[in-house]
């Protein structure tokens, strides 16, 4: 199971305690982020506050878990969901056309295509696909685009060549879709490789 959603993951503990040894050990790319840019600017004299901009409010409860806290201080010091940013510009009165364009700090305007797509349900699922193919051909990159298991249904499923073998994939967005993905596992009646969940629909 992926982990990159945190609803999902606290839903798995609280409902399913017994499922998350299959549940990915790695964390959510905010988490990744926070701990990388963190150790960046580790040797700067400044004081670096690390702000999360995410649409989701699972985010907040993310970032106060335990096992993402160093030394007493959080991995991210604080979370704004995206409709608290708006807010936020609106009430500063903000005009962004009026505003000094700037680059990124360097790496960290550099993006992939497989970023782009990781929040979007099969996003995931097709970012890990395109990564471990020894083909990294244009051709390959479009034949994993057009299995169809990035996409709004609640529950999609498809199964992709891996050199000699073939990998069964799951994709569900929604914990209704999850809980009845669980359940059929559990009971023997399906067996997958990989299960990409997402707590909200369409991810």
């Amino acid at each position: 199971f992926t982990s990159c959603c945190p609803a999902w993951v606290r839903y798995c503990e609280n409902v399913f305690p017994d499922m998350m040894p299959n549940v990915s050990s790695c964390k959510s790319p905010m988490q990744m982020f926070s701990k990388l840019i963190k150790e960046h600017y580790k040797g700067e004299e400044k004081k670096h506050i690390h702000i999360a901009v995410m649409p989701r409010t699972a985010k907040k409860f993310e970032a106060s878990r335990r096992e993402f806290v160093t030394a007493g201080i959080p991995d991210v010091d604080y979370v704004l969901t995206t409709q608290e940013v708006i807010s936020m510009i609106k009430e500063a009165g903000l005009d962004f056309k009026k505003l000094t364009p700037e680059a990124p700090d360097a790496p960290f305007g550099i993006i992939t295509g497989a970023g782009v797509i990781f929040g979007v349900t099969g996003g995931v699922t097709e970012a890990v696909l395109c990564h471990v193919t020894a083909d990294k051909s244009s051709n390959t990159m479009k034949q994993i685009a057009m299995t169809g298991i990035r996409g709004i249904e609640g529950a999609k499923e498809a199964i992709i060549p891996f050199g000699d073998k073939e990998l069964r994939i799951a994709v569900v967005s929604g914990l209704a879709n999850a809980k009845e993905l669980i359940e059929k596992l559990k009971s023997g009646e399906v067996k997958y490789d990989f299960v990409e969940v997402m707590a909200c629909p369409g991810g």
